[in-house]
């Protein structure tokens, strides 16, 4: 029985622990991936209060959760308000059980929006691919299929 209660424990402290958001500067997060590396990283840019962005994050999870075997890394960087950390993003996450790795974005998006992409108006959803130093920009809601369609286009 204690083994039970102990497990039951320590598998709500891991979940609690691991929905987590942390705050960064554009840089910071741009270094992730850019070491030109043989990891697809795919960068989903959403919001809470985003429709469309919340409605895709399932299809993102899904595709994550099967490229786990692979050199793959979904990073999801929330562009809430970073003062909503605690009282909107974490209570989101925990209350869809998002365990991907959460980034808030807290930089001058006049900064950073051009760096994504020079097109890019700041509307979101939007996802970027980034491989081996090559990136693709997808602004607009990626559902399942055509997240499968592009991940199979690389060779990881």
């Amino acid at each position: 029985m204690r083994l039970l209660i102990l497990s039951v424990f320590l598998f709500f402290t891991t979940l609690s622990f691991s929905q987590s958001a942390e705050v960064v500067k554009f840089d910071q997060l741009e270094t992730r991936w850019s070491n030109n590396n043989d990891t697809l990283y795919v960068i989903n840019y959403w919001a809470t209060w985003c429709k469309p962005c919340v409605e895709e994050l399932p299809d993102f999870i899904k595709l994550e959760k099967e490229m786990n075997a692979k050199k793959f890394k979904l990073i999801l960087v929330s562009l809430d308000f970073p003062r909503q950390k605690e009282a909107r993003v974490i209570p989101f996450l925990k209350k869809r059980n998002i365990l991907t790795e959460v980034v808030i974005l807290d930089d001058d998006e006049n900064v950073w929006i051009n760096k994504v992409n020079k097109d890019w108006d700041g509307a979101i959803p939007v996802t970027q691919f980034i491989m081996n130093g090559k990136q693709e920009f997808y602004g607009n809601q990626l559902h399942y299929n055509e997240l499968i369609k592009i991940v199979n286009k690389y060779k990881f």
